[in-house]
């Protein structure tokens, strides 16, 4: 009896010891610097999300940060000259204001200037200021150098363009009828499986959103608009540049013009998606109770919107003087740092079981399309193929299997997403394929059974539009499951037993866009 109580405590102390082995610590070690790491990404990528202060407060010394140029002008400049004349040539004025400047001041002409172009200029001044108002009258730029005055009437200047070469083709939603897989940007990408026909009576409807994004092509068309008979314009996409020559006016417009074009395609939008699976609870038979949901956003700084006519959406209130807010997942953390999708998430809670499907996140620029994917690949046996040899005959093992065809089934998350910003408001085009493989069946006979894929898909196409920082709620996608069985001993109902299995499932879809106005 001695004996095996010390076997007994032996054992217990291996078992104590192999839970605190090296391995384990430093396993869970690696796990809490990820997630530490993971925390501080999250918060880095919020804060870039915050607006800039309209005014910013430096109690330390001033200083003046505007560019000086050291280059020295020519004294002539402060020279006094007097002009005046009406409707007279141009290059009467140009001239008149080189002798006022010296005598040995000369004046040059770009070719294809007109000297001839009639102004009127009433001046009494510096010549540098003369220079000026002649510019602004005829149009035309001068440069000083030395003793010498050109001016010129065609400039030349190189914008670049924020924009990647070439062009960008997109299709959000269902690419055809038919239910079969396509791999065309935004297509039907849900459960596919390969020779997969469909006998889905809807699957020949559809609504897809199509487009070419080609900014070169807008842009020379653009330009083109802006320029003189006489101006001339090179869209280059391999240096993603424009070069322009034409009139000074006119060059100043393309580059206001260019200016604002990179302005847009430079903005980004955060968008964090999250989707909710809830297991509702037998006295939820009927869906969600979005009453008791919104009872849970009171005395909370959140507002649960369902307005006619506008999405709902969960949106932040005002923050209280002293009040720490940070943004979170397109909300913001109250005074206890509790975030208004773990409100959510614990009203749902007590109407079921709910899990985090997915969780991704990503950044795109204004007017692009970006695309999440994450899928697994799964082989199962396709077809199986016999042939039987020449002459054989039947109940002789004499069947040979040819061929087996194995099959790949793609299940997961495929989320194509195209945000258009207008001031502090986002448009979003979202279309997503969810498919979950439930199980494999088999048919066929036991020495050649082959196995059938039952997925469970679920897609929607939406297009809404939101504030930037709101978090918009879909919901509706709900399932209904029914199973009944039966077991039997010696064919007598009476020794085996019934079950029935019934569960009610609801997807819900979180979206946030969140304007980044920070660095990139």
């Amino acid at each position: 009896m001695l004996k095996k109580w010390i076997v007994l405590v032996l054992s217990v102390s291996f078992i104590l010891a192999a839970c605190h082995s090296p391995l384990y610590n430093q396993t869970e070690g690696n796990v809490s610097d990820i997630k530490d790491k993971m925390v501080q990404a999250r918060k880095k990528s919020n804060e870039t999300a915050i607006k800039p202060a309209s005014l910013l407060v430096n109690k330390g010394l001033y200083v003046d940060t505007t560019p000086i140029s050291l280059e020295r002008e020519p004294s002539w400049l402060q020279n006094h000259i007097v002009i005046r004349g009406d409707q007279l040539p141009f290059s009467y004025y140009s001239r008149t204001i080189a002798s006022g400047a010296g005598s040995d001041v000369l004046t040059k002409y770009q070719p294809g200037l007109d000297s001839a172009e009639r102004v009127s200029m009433s001046y009494s001044g510096t010549v540098k200021g003369a220079l000026n108002l002649l510019a602004s009258k005829s149009g035309y730029v001068y440069s000083v150098r030395n003793k010498k005055i050109e001016w010129l009437a065609f400039v030349t200047k190189t914008y670049d363009v924020a924009f990647m070469p070439g062009g960008t083709d997109y299709l959000m939603g269902n690419s055809g009828g038919g239910g079969s897989s396509s791999d065309a940007p935004g297509g039907n990408t849900g459960g596919q499986v390969a020779n997969y026909v469909s006998a889905d009576a809807s699957g020949s409807e559809f609504s897809s959103l199509k487009g070419t994004l080609s900014v070169w092509t807008d842009l020379d068309t653009t330009i083109k608009q802006l320029l003189s008979p006489e101006g001339k314009a090179f869209v280059s996409q391999s240096s993603t540049s424009v070069t322009v020559r034409d009139r000074p006016t006119n060059v100043a417009m393309v580059g206001q013009y260019i200016a604002n074009l990179n302005g847009k395609l430079s903005r980004q939008v955060l968008v964090k998606v999250q989707i909710l699976d809830i297991k509702l609870n037998s006295a939820f038979n009927f869906g969600i109770d979005w009453g008791l949901i919104a009872n849970a956003f009171n005395h909370s700084p959140f507002v649960l919107n369902a307005n006619y006519g506008t999405p709902v959406t969960i949106t932040p209130l005002t923050s209280q003087p002293g009040t720490q807010t940070t943004p979170i997942f397109g909300t913001q953390y109250n005074g206890a740092g509790i975030p208004g999708w773990t409100i959510l998430f614990n009203a749902l809670n007590q109407q079921g079981k709910t899990g985090v499907v997915s969780e991704p996140r990503v950044v795109c620029l204004n007017n692009q399309v970006s695309v999440i994917r994450i899928v697994s690949s799964e082989g199962y046996v396709a077809s199986i193929q016999n042939t039987t040899l020449a002459g054989a005959t039947s109940g002789s093992n004499n069947t040979v299997t040819s061929q087996v065809t194995p099959g790949t089934l793609i299940t997961g998350l495929t989320l194509y997403i195209l945000p258009k910003i207008m001031g502090e408001d986002v448009y979003l085009q979202i279309n997503a394929d969810l498919s979950v493989n439930d199980r494999f069946g088999q048919f066929g006979p036991t020495d050649a059974q082959i196995q059938l894929p039952n997925i469970t898909e679920k897609h929607f196409n939406q297009r809404s539009k939101i504030r930037s920082g709101d978090t918009m709620i879909l919901s509706g996608f709900r399932q209904v499951y029914n199973q009944t069985g039966a077991n039997q001993l010696l064919n007598s109902q009476a020794l085996g037993g019934q079950a029935a299995l019934q569960a009610n499932t609801e997807t819900i879809i979180l979206i946030t866009p969140i304007i980044l106005h920070g660095p990139a």
